[in-house]
């Protein structure tokens, strides 16, 4: 399979245009589950068309066209009515980018920044700004702290001579904890160090 990522989709057609390739699509599963109390139902209230980016095709930006189902939720305790269904690793709610081409950005992101992320993303026919990259960054989650066995303190200025942050970081990883921006500089040993450093878990 060319687009593995496709696989939840029957492709009805596909087009290439100046501006790139458009796919027209639609879901393949007969049914949805309800996002609100998880009943599959397959019962359709309407359907409507969505646009979505997708992945650059030999460079190329790709649009796919879905043909969207929206169904009743038959549980009666629901308080959902009606939902719009999801293709899984494909789309999400409200999303315009495909869950692959979000992965793609966000990591270019992560590893250029805004300026030169937009360079390289738009050379291989991801189109998206510098904005949108630190935007994407930003909604990360920060991968969860486990028990600290080594703990290194430093202090940085932000504004020298004004503005002082205290991070923390964890030195068999060498990945940062914690940053507290806005106090002054700590001295070690000192009471707010230790109401600081008084919510971390430790390993014996």
């Amino acid at each position: 399979m060319l687009l593995p990522h496709l696989a939840g989709v029957v492709v009805e057609r596909v087009e290439q245009e100046d501006a790139g390739v458009r796919i027209w699509a639609s879901a393949r599963a007969s049914s949805a589950a309800c996002p609100a109390c998880g009943n599959c139902s397959a019962r359709v209230h309407s359907r409507y068309d969505r646009t979505v980016a997708d992945v650059a095709v030999a460079g190329r930006p790709v649009v796919l066209w879905l043909r969207v189902r929206r169904f009743f939720c038959t549980h009666q305790d629901c308080s959902v009515r009606t939902f719009a269904e999801q293709v899984e690793g494909l789309t999400m709610r409200h999303a315009r980018r495909s869950l692959p081409l979000r992965g793609m950005l966000e990591s270019i992101g992560l590893a250029l920044a805004g300026r030169a992320g937009a360079r390289l993303a738009n050379r291989l026919g991801l189109r998206a700004g510098r904005d949108t990259l630190l935007r994407l960054v930003r909604a990360v989650p920060d991968p969860p702290v486990e028990a600290v066995t080594v703990l290194g303190v430093d202090d940085f200025a932000i504004r020298r001579g004004q503005n002082y942050a205290t991070i923390l970081l964890d030195m068999a990883t060498h990945r940062p904890v914690d940053v507290s921006p806005g106090v002054q500089s700590l001295r070690r040993g000192s009471a707010t160090e230790s109401q600081q450093l008084s919510g971390y878990v430790w390993e014996e």
